[in-house]
């Protein structure tokens, strides 16, 4: 129907408003109602407007309520994401309650969304690049609004390269650089670590045998908390970990899969050496007459049940990602290894061997990736940097030039 307003805000403009009758229930539906300046832009908006009814566009679910609606899509998925996805989704819905409150998903556009980004970093004070808050708030957003194009919107309000849209590039923030070892360093946390096994009550071997694990395999540290002896295997004479769990510190429970990745999805790590190997068959042993002396049963038959704290123990808790990072921190502080203003911790290790691994001549990077958990993409993306060993060599080679 095609209407001329002759008074009000309007005056002078020609109004659209169609009203469809839906094919199930026979009743009238809610649809937009729009407005053209001329008479013939009138007729073309209605039979375009007809035309996205028709094509399955129901402009009039746009009236719910924005935060409403995404609290019901986040709630329908708890059954199908890890407990610390939940927590960060959650979030997610608390700020956009303080936010856009009642806000009509209609309403939501890009002009919004870059409002919300902008006034989001100034308040909370963050910093802006692909894996702070911010873009976490934005992901969960956009993801939400995925489910509803070409069905309630026709544009997603937020873009695809959301931050480059909503940002300048002056308002970026370079993200603090993850250490990465030398192949010099490496030698010399395992050397000090087997020389302190030797001195230490089985009760302090815990961290100490976590670092020397993951400085082999790069695992991520929940993957280390959740690892138990039956995960050491030996295939084609080599002897590595068979994984299928993870532990979050966050809920304190384990996630019973391991990073995006489903249920019963196992992965075998990198080969582990011969001394590691033994060594953790001899902790093994040493952790049975601690416990069965304690009368504390390791059920999991967990790697690194907490030896110190003998309530975690029975309760199957592992050692804490900070008590392994403070290790670490000792044991560089010890050794005079100096990390500078980049970031140390266990992802070390992570990043360590990756960039080895992506400089390695002849390496499968598909390969590569798998034993670590990526997918290649990610893989290349995330770890693939200058080895800090290769580039010393380039330099040499460079000067005798």
């Amino acid at each position: 129907m095609i209407k001329k307003k002759t008074t009000g805000n309007r005056a002078g403009q020609w109004q659209v408003r169609i009203q469809p009758i839906n094919p199930v229930t026979k009743k009238r539906e809610s649809w937009p109602v729009e407005y053209a300046k001329t008479k013939s832009e009138a007729v073309s908006l209605e039979r375009k407007m007809w035309a996205d009814y028709e094509n399955g566009i129901n402009l009039g679910d746009g009236n719910s309520i924005f935060v409403e609606e995404l609290e019901k899509y986040v709630n329908n998925r708890r059954d199908m994401i890890s407990l610390v996805t939940q927590k960060d989704w959650d979030y997610t819905v608390k700020i956009c309650k303080e936010y856009f409150q009642r806000a009509k998903i209609r309403d939501i556009n890009q002009h919004v969304m870059n409002q919300f980004a902008h006034d989001f970093v100034k308040k909370h004070n963050v910093t802006v690049s692909k894996t702070t808050v911010i873009a976490r708030r934005l992901t969960h957003i956009r993801k939400f609004f995925k489910t509803l194009e070409g069905k309630v919107i026709k544009e997603n309000p937020v873009p695809e390269r959301f931050l480059q849209c909503f940002f300048q590039k002056s308002d970026f923030s370079v993200g603090k650089e993850i250490y990465i070892f030398s192949d010099e360093e490496l030698e010399e946390i395992r050397e000090e670590i087997q020389k302190e096994l030797k001195l230490s009550p089985i009760n302090n071997w815990g961290t100490k045998l976590s670092i020397w694990i993951d400085l082999e395999t790069g695992m991520r540290p929940g993957e280390l908390q959740a690892l138990r002896f039956s995960n050491l295997v030996t295939e084609d004479g080599f002897t590595t970990f068979k994984i299928d769990d993870s532990w979050s510190d966050s809920t304190k429970s384990f996630n019973g899969t391991l990073k995006s990745r489903p249920k019963g999805y196992s992965r075998e790590c990198l080969p582990i050496s011969k001394d590691l190997a033994e060594t953790i068959e001899e902790y093994s042993e040493k952790q049975v007459n601690f416990l069965k002396h304690h009368q504390i049963k390791n059920i999991q038959d967990l790697v690194f049940i907490n030896l110190h704290d003998y309530k975690a123990a029975a309760n199957d808790v592992p050692i804490t990602q900070r008590s392994m990072n403070l290790m670490l921190k000792n044991l560089c502080k010890k050794l005079e290894i100096n990390s500078g203003d980049k970031q140390l911790s266990m992802y070390s290790f992570r990043h360590t061997i990756c960039t080895k691994l992506a400089n390695k001549p002849g390496m499968s990077y598909p390969w590569a990736a798998e034993r670590m958990g990526h997918s290649l993409g990610m893989f290349m993306k995330t770890y693939v940097k200058a080895d800090a060993d290769v580039n010393k060599q380039m330099i040499d080679n460079w000067l005798k030039q």
